[in-house]
């Protein structure tokens, strides 16, 4: 890592990845689901298209709660906050929802395999301890 961090244990990764990307974007579509239950389909469906995308830069820009929950962070490689480009990069695999499912996929390969996700590449990013 470019700033001498050490590999983080692949299992804080997993459980982080299971509260942040798992539980509370089922939890956050379900109330999203039932509050925009009387909106269009077409609509409803890109508004919680456009939430899920807010959640994912959120959670690496401002608060991530299963990082913070193991101790973890994500910076960019210098060792700085990551910026809004870098966590719409980072998770723009797990954007898209016709590529979500192999997104999700191909990221936890990589991160079982290398240790950081695929996209942290591209974004200029990895998950350090906090």
């Amino acid at each position: 890592m470019a700033n001498g961090g050490s590999e983080v244990p692949k299992g804080k990764r997993v459980i982080s990845a299971l509260v942040d990307l798992l539980a509370i974007p089922i939890l956050l579509g379900i109330v999203a689901g039932l509050v925009l239950i009387a909106v269009p389909e077409g609509i409803r469906n890109v508004l919680l298209i456009a939430l899920n995308i807010g959640w994912l830069i959120f959670r690496d820009v401002v608060f991530s709660p299963g990082r913070k929950m193991v101790g973890l962070k994500v910076t960019g490689v210098e060792g700085g906050k990551v910026t809004i480009g870098q966590a719409f990069i980072r998770n723009i695999l797990l954007m898209v929802p016709f590529i979500l499912v192999i997104g999700y996929i191909v990221e936890i390969i990589f991160v079982l395999t290398k240790g950081n996700r695929l996209a942290d590449g591209w974004a200029k990013t990895h998950v350090v301890s906090a």
